[in-house]
This record gives C-alpha cells, sequence and structure tokens, in this order.
C-alpha cells in the first residue's frame, strides 16, 4: 500500500510540474475539473510515446529546470487576448484535424 502511495505521489507531482492547471485554481465548475487530471494524464502518455524528451522530469534532469522548460507556458493566469488567440488556434487545430480524418478516411474507402 505504502509502495502504491509513493508511485501516485511521484505521477501527481510529475504531472503538477508540467501541468500548472493543477497547481492553479481553475475557473470550470467541478463536473469539468473532475475530468482535467485524467485528461492530462492521457496527454502527458501520449507526448511521452511520441516525444519522449518534451517531457523530461526535471528531477531527472535538473539542466532543464534552469531553462524553464518545466510548465513555463502555463506560468501566471491567461488574459483575455490570450484565451480568445488560443480559442482560434484551438479552432484551426480542429479543423486541421478533421480534414486530415475526413482524407484518411476516404483513402481507406
Amino acid at each position: 500500500h505504502a509502495s502504491a502511495h509513493n508511485v501516485i505521489e511521484r505521477i501527481i507531482g510529475v504531472l503538477k510540474r508540467h501541468f500548472r492547471i493543477l497547481t492553479v485554481p481553475p475557473e470550470y465548475s467541478m463536473r469539468v475539473q473532475a475530468h482535467i487530471p485524467p485528461a492530462l494524464a492521457c496527454i502527458h502518455n501520449i507526448i511521452r510515446t511520441w516525444d519522449p524528451v518534451d517531457l523530461e522530469d526535471p528531477e531527472e534532469n535538473p539542466e532543464s529546470q534552469d531553462m524553464g522548460m518545466s510548465g513555463s507556458v502555463a506560468d501566471g493566469v491567461p488574459t483575455n487576448a490570450d484565451r480568445d488567440w488560443m480559442s482560434a488556434k484551438r479552432d484551426r487545430i480542429t479543423e486541421c484535424m478533421w480534414a486530415s480524418y475526413i482524407a484518411e478516411r476516404a483513402w481507406r474507402v
């Protein structure tokens, strides 16, 4: 039991270092907040699969802490301009993913 507890605490610590939304109070309902940690764990696993260098553990690589590589993008509270910019970017990514999906689906048929 203690061993599992230590592993879980370490995993949560890694997620908190990489995703600052887990350390600042989010502006979402409790229903949405309940989905954030598992979603970030999934994202973390996907990134580790496709680009493991992107998520180097700062404890294992102290140089990455000095370079600000541990969640520096998510520091602070976003402004309305930041939210608008990210919303537009998210829409562009979604459109690109959808077009790619449609093309792939048409190719397979």
